[in-house]
């Protein structure tokens, strides 16, 4: 199996009031993908960076024009996502695997995917690179920039905000990581869910509407109920459940969006609960 590293750079509406909720709530549209292919001894053997022409917010907010120097210009031309996607998913090949640079990038790729219609019934299981460096090498669950990983290990990275050069700095980074001896307690697979359309007046609102905790369980489809929402970090909630029919266990996300005042959207993602997972969702709780 191989490893696909990928970053992604997004464009954001103008305004949060802004946000084009139709056909489903966008928060953010990917202008880049950069990926790092890794074989099974983690070796670097190729590369692949794709722009992306927006659709949604084709006007480039300037705070991610100054983060990216990516110009309009330079998307003019760009493939559509649904066409940089097919090229992207032909380059990852057969059987693979995600690594990123924590968990946030996952959550924009699906939404652009579900925004096209691409099909994300079949998505390969993701390892959070930032928590194995936190964990194996920090000894901590404190999260860490990849710019702060790479000045620990005394290392030179690439410059930050293009999309290769983070998957390329989280490259470098796994390089000096033991993958080999701990990587699959950190396997985490994903499954993602129908949109919500729903805006809540507040977090705590929302937090309480059961209908928040009810998943269909992604093997059998019987609906299962998570139990109350635990905060994870200061944008998201986890819930943990299980589907009786199939004895798995899930731990559901849920992402919190403010479009302004009294009006909060949000996104949620599953997975499925690995050693690592259950531990730090453990931690959460106590």
């Amino acid at each position: 199996m191989d490893y696909i590293i990928f970053d992604l750079e997004w464009n954001q509406p103008p305004t949060p009031e802004a946000a084009v909720t139709e056909p489903m709530y966008v928060s953010g549209e990917i202008i880049q993908i950069g990926a790092v292919k890794l074989n099974e001894a983690f070796e670097v053997i190729d590369e692949l960076r794709l722009y992306i022409r927006p659709i949604y917010y084709p006007k480039l907010h300037k705070r991610i024009s100054a983060l990216t120097h990516i110009r309009e210009k330079d998307l003019e031309t760009a493939p559509t996502f649904s066409e940089a996607y097919a090229q992207f998913a032909q380059w990852c090949g057969e059987e693979y695997g995600y690594m990123t640079w924590s968990m946030s990038d996952m959550p924009m790729l699906l939404e652009n995917m579900q925004l096209h219609g691409i099909d994300c019934s079949r998505l390969p299981v993701c390892y959070d690179i930032q928590r194995i460096f936190g964990r194996e090498i920090m000894r901590s669950d404190t999260r860490c920039s990849l710019d702060h990983a790479l000045e620990v290990l005394n290392m030179k990275g690439d410059k930050a905000h293009d999309a290769l050069h983070d998957a390329r700095n989280t490259a470098k980074i796994c390089g000096f990581l033991d993958l080999e001896q701990y990587i699959e307690e950190y396997a985490a697979p994903v499954y993602a869910l129908p949109p919500l359309q729903g805006v809540y007046p507040t977090v705590h609102d929302a937090l309480q509407r059961e209908e928040l905790r009810l998943f269909p369980c992604p093997f059998c489809g019987e609906e299962v109920k998570g139990e109350s929402f635990a905060q994870w970090d200061p944008g998201s909630f986890m819930s943990y459940g299980v589907c009786q029919e199939e004895e798995a266990e899930f731990l559901l996300q849920l992402r919190v969006h403010k479009l302004s005042p009294g009006k909060f959207r949000f996104q949620r993602l599953l997975y499925g609960v690995s050693e690592d997972l259950w531990e730090l969702y453990q931690d959460h709780l106590s």
